[in-house]
């Protein structure tokens, strides 16, 4: 009794065994498309990855050629598609990084840094409008719920940080409408308030120089002198030691005839640019300073004090024209004097509207 078990029981195995093979034998006849494509998928994730590791070595021909082969095997490697397309504006082929965008999104909508990606080379390629509605995708493409898994993904800070870069770009896009605008004040001024109202959500998420700054320079363009102080102080609490916030404000001041307070600013401006080198910059804010201290008062005593100023801060090294900083550049008063914009309690002691 137990051989014939052990003999049944062997049986049965084969049997079952041989089922199975001619079930997976006939299956490639009735299912042959599905594992081609499941082949041809997996020879497309294959010639990604070699995409990858060229990338990554900077062999960006390379790359170029398994990505455009590894699209070919898996149509639908929307990531593919946006490195792709990130190398195409390496080499300044706008036409076909637009085209790979295109694709990568008809894929996945929801792909936003590819969708902001996008619309700044369309603003590359005087698509304005185009650009604009791209970021808009993003800015109301809010989804219903959000992944986080601590320490790895958070997908709404992420989203976050995408919308605000879309706010900042958009701001752009619509400067760059209103330097269009030809001789049309009005329409000018419309893409600047539009511009304004983008930027000032930008400053709300990202909180970075370039969003203030630029809030900043936008209002001075419109004439609304105590916001553009307010975003210029802005900025310089967060980085310091750019020049242009600098450079900016001091303008700012002088059209307002705090001329003290526009010279300190020129002067740090004037600074920062000796430490980057730029020579004609510098040689420019020295033209600056001059005629700010013209006009810094009418008192034939104080002028002479403060043109004394002026030309002991004026140095020549080297044969050369530059503003001197009798500090230490990584002295912490130093950093701190760049900080602190001048009229700060001016312009911060209001609200920002």
């Amino acid at each position: 009794m137990r051989k014939l078990k052990k003999i049944f029981h062997s049986t049965l195995a084969k049997v079952i065994s041989l089922m199975l093979i001619i079930l997976f034998i006939a299956s490639f006849f009735f299912c042959f498309d599905f594992y081609k494509r499941e082949f041809y998928k997996c020879k497309g994730y294959y010639l990604v990855y070699k995409g990858d590791k060229a990338l990554k070595k900077q062999d960006l021909s390379l790359a170029i050629y398994f990505y455009e082969r590894g699209i070919k095997y898996h149509p639908e490697h929307y990531r593919a598609m946006y490195n792709l397309a990130n190398i195409y504006v390496a080499y300044e082929d706008y036409y076909s990084a637009l085209k790979n965008y295109e694709n990568a999104l008809k894929i996945r909508p929801d792909y936003e840094v590819a969708r902001i990606d996008y619309a700044i080379i369309l603003s590359q390629t005087y698509k304005t409008d185009e650009a604009i509605e791209q970021y808009k995708k993003v800015i109301d493409n809010e989804p219903n719920k959000f992944l986080k898994i601590p320490f790895l993904i958070d997908r709404k800070k992420s989203y976050n940080h995408n919308k605000g870069v879309a706010y900042y770009n958009m701001g752009g896009a619509y400067r760059t409408k209103s330097l269009l605008a030809g001789l049309d004040s009005n329409v000018r001024r419309n893409y600047l308030k539009k511009a304004s109202d983008s930027y000032n959500e930008a400053t709300k998420i990202l909180k970075s120089y370039n969003s203030n700054y630029n809030m900043g320079l936008i209002n001075q363009l419109l004439k609304n002198s105590s916001q553009a102080g307010y975003y210029y102080c802005k900025a310089m609490e967060i980085s310091p030691m750019e020049y242009e916030a600098h450079f900016n404000h001091g303008i700012l001041l002088k059209d307002i005839k705090k001329y003290s307070s526009s010279l300190e600013e020129f002067k740090k401006a004037g600074i920062l640019l000796g430490i980057k080198g730029d020579g004609e910059k510098t040689k420019y804010i020295i033209d600056i300073l001059s005629d700010v201290n013209q006009k810094i008062s009418f008192n034939k005593e104080e002028k002479e004090k403060s043109k004394k100023e002026v030309e002991e801060f004026i140095q020549y090294k080297a044969g050369k024209v530059v503003l001197d900083d009798k500090d230490n550049k990584h002295d912490e008063e130093f950093y701190k004097n760049f900080k602190d914009c001048e009229e700060k309690e001016f312009f911060m002691g209001g609200s920002s509207k």
